[in-house]
């Protein structure tokens, strides 16, 4: 006896910040990535196409759909928001480092 089947999962992919187009608030828009996979005895096996994806505000919880063009950009623009986060880490270390360094040689 064989056992098959679908399943659908959801996986956030990205995540900005920025005004809701239905509640005009400043809020985490959440990207959020829907596929549906072949199951053998419970198992994913292979996905079902490229999947959906939807962005859905934290404030409101309001849920559109995307292209995956707009999605792709989106992943860009988080992408790009981490990567500056990470700059801005390391030259806020590296100040704190020249700081800590002149008042050791001030003393």
């Amino acid at each position: 006896m064989i056992i098959f089947g679908s399943r659908t999962s959801s996986k956030v992919v990205a995540m900005l910040i920025f005004v809701c187009a239905t509640c005009h608030h400043e809020a985490a828009q959440r990207l959020v990535r829907r596929r549906t996979w072949f199951t053998l005895f419970f198992a994913p096996i292979f996905p079902f196409g490229h999947g959906s994806y939807t962005v859905s505000c934290a404030y409101c919880g309001t849920a559109y759909g995307v292209t995956r063009e707009n999605a792709d950009k989106f992943i860009a623009d988080w992408d790009a928001q981490q990567v500056n986060a990470e700059a801005d880490r390391i030259l806020a270390a590296e100040d704190a480092k020249i700081q800590a360094e002149q008042r050791g040689t001030e003393s």
